[in-house]
């Protein structure tokens, strides 16, 4: 059970990444767009549809789930509260993460006593967790799996035995468990996936109130108050993460209205709340096409295309995709029926020719149906051995989505794409 419970962190841990600034286009002032004081009427009224949407959904959604609880109100009002904390106060926010995460340990802590009759030490745990998380100097990934080994040693040691271990036993799992957890927090931040470098580029992380936080949680008791901070902290997320996908910051006064009063909804066609979800979707991405970002870069899309039909080195199709093949290949051109025999290099780039996906020189099996339409394109007009250069304007990429942290609305891209034949 103690292992299992360690490595539930991880989730906890996960569910932080959207937190902080969704963008660096996102403003701290609730309902003014201080950044973006030019964009149209058109822009602010999808930006205040969205939010009224949002709060709806999400305030029937937890009315259905609530209703019928004695203490229904309380749950409300202490959700509402997490909300409005972590909406005004950014420090709020991660205090917040640090409590839950803390009381997470507190849950580790009460399960090692339950198997073994003592507590680990959680000063020894919380000196290195908090060491580690504000070094400058931090363990390496080798180091952090030298030591995932050693407290795996330090668990099956303990477990192998149902008396209380020794003390240095136990000071030894918590110091090395401590600076496991700073070592797992601290990559949230530090190292995120590639497609969400350029959001955590932008943010600045307090983690002097997250310890605060930790050291707090650590000490309470995992009650009611806490689930519905949880549920607080989740809305305040898939908040965060719907303006990072719309590429602006919503109007939170409507959402929190509208949450309030979605709450008090009596009944709702189930039918009529598909339909509301799928509304959302629908304005995420027309918010998203009217955001500035979405404009300049549509903007920049054509300016580019029109720069490449000067160029002779490069080819137009009907359907505006722009290439230059340079290797030919032979053979038959790649199809569907043989595409189980071909394999690819690929690279892609925005149009500063910065890479947001490769396959880093490793071979990909290629497929026409899961390519976005302009590679697919592209791939029917290369032979094996081919290799070209492919514009895709966003139309024919993906639109005005904006997928994760690496592609924004309306963007051309570049693609680099070598069909190899695998049977070579």
């Amino acid at each position: 059970m103690m292992k299992r419970l360690f490595y539930s962190i991880v989730m906890t841990l996960v569910a932080f990444t959207a937190l902080g600034h969704t963008t660096r286009q996102i403003t701290h002032d609730e309902n003014q767009y201080t950044e973006y004081q030019s964009i149209s009427p058109e822009a602010t009224k999808a930006v205040d549809s969205l939010s009224i949407f949002l709060g709806d959904y999400y305030g029937i959604e937890l009315g259905k789930e609530w209703r019928g609880f004695p203490d229904a109100d309380i749950h409300i009002a202490q959700v509402t509260k997490t909300i409005n904390q972590m909406f005004n106060s950014p420090e709020d926010k991660y205090f917040i993460f640090g409590k839950l995460f803390g009381q997470t340990l507190a849950q580790i802590n009460q399960e090692f006593r339950n198997d073994h009759g003592c507590d680990l030490n959680k000063q020894l745990l919380l000196e290195h967790l908090k060491a580690e998380l504000l070094t400058e100097n931090p363990i390496d990934d080798l180091t952090a799996y030298a030591m995932d080994v050693k407290m795996n040693d330090f668990l099956e040691q303990i477990n192998s035995n149902s008396e209380c271990p020794s003390d240095a036993l136990i000071d030894s799992l918590s110091s090395t468990m401590g600076t496991m957890d700073g070592f797992k927090l601290r990559n949230i931040f530090s190292e995120p996936d590639a497609d969400f470098e350029q959001f955590f580029k932008s943010i600045e992380y307090n983690f002097e109130q997250i310890i605060k936080g930790i050291e707090y949680g650590f000490e309470q008791e995992y009650d009611k108050t806490s689930e519905d901070e949880q549920v607080g902290f989740q809305i305040v997320q898939t908040f965060d993460d719907i303006q990072r996908r719309a590429c602006m910051p919503l109007n939170k006064g409507l959402f929190m209205e509208h949450l309030i009063s979605g709450l008090s909804v009596e009944s709702f066609d189930e039918e009529e709340n598909r339909t509301l979800d799928e509304k959302i979707d629908s304005l995420i991405e027309r918010v998203a096409g009217l955001s500035p970002d979405g404009i300049a870069n549509k903007k920049a899309g054509e300016a580019y295309m029109e720069q490449l039909r000067k160029d002779k080195s490069f080819k137009f199709t009907k359907s505006g995709l722009a290439y230059k093949m340079l290797k030919e290949g032979k053979g038959k051109n790649y199809t569907e029926d043989n595409e189980g025999n071909y394999v690819g290099n690929y690279v892609g780039k925005h149009l500063d020719g910065t890479v947001f996906d490769s396959s880093e020189g490793e071979l990909m099996p290629l497929s026409i149906e899961f390519q976005i339409e302009g590679v697919s394109e592209i791939l029917q007009l290369m032979k094996p051995g081919g290799k070209a250069i492919v514009v895709v304007p966003s139309n024919l990429a993906y639109g005005i989505s904006s997928i994760n942290y690496a592609i924004g609305p309306n963007e051309t891209l570049i693609f680099e794409i070598e069909i190899i034949d695998s049977q070579q």
